[in-house]
């Protein structure tokens, strides 16, 4: 990387930048990839991973209702759909040592504004008195066929009392 390019001393790095080389005794806080657990694997021609981990938050892409082999599940309904993403969710933070109630924020993609409201239940089931902060969009479509909801979240591992 240039001088010219490079950011200022002390101030934020690169993506990818080996911050221990720039500047001795700081922490590194690099960005990890995190593939889910059990899932096929991550084909190199995507431009995104399922999640990063960066510190102790994790940021999740946005996730559909498919299986480990990336097959939607129950077309047609909204309120399944949601349920194996929060599974997906719950698999992905287990695998770091966290849980739902280290979720601090979703962002729910929806085609359906009718459809919409069967997935308040969903989360009650997962969320149990938990409550992130949240976001909805309706959405004209997803890219995934079949899919009728999509959902993001940011989570902060062992950030709640």
């Amino acid at each position: 990387m240039s001088d010219a390019a490079r950011p200022p001393e002390g101030g934020a790095p690169f993506l990818g930048e080996d911050v221990a080389q720039r500047q001795e005794g700081t922490p590194v806080h690099r960005h990890e990839p995190v593939l889910m657990p059990g899932a096929k694997p991550w084909p190199e021609a995507y431009t995104y991973v399922p999640a990063i981990r960066t510190g102790n938050t994790v940021y999740i892409s946005g996730t559909t209702g498919t299986d480990d082999q990336g097959r939607i599940l129950a077309p047609g309904d909204i309120a399944e759909q949601a349920r194996q993403i929060f599974r997906k969710f719950e698999r992905l933070l287990g695998s770091l040592g966290g849980s739902f109630a280290d979720i601090v924020m979703t962002t729910d993609y929806y085609v359906d504004p009718t459809d919409y409201r069967h997935t308040a239940e969903v989360r009650r089931e997962f969320f149990g008195t938990h409550r992130p902060a949240a976001t909805g969009v309706q959405v004209q479509g997803l890219i995934r066929r079949h899919a009728l909801i999509e959902i993001s979240a940011i989570a902060v591992l062992g950030g709640r009392p």
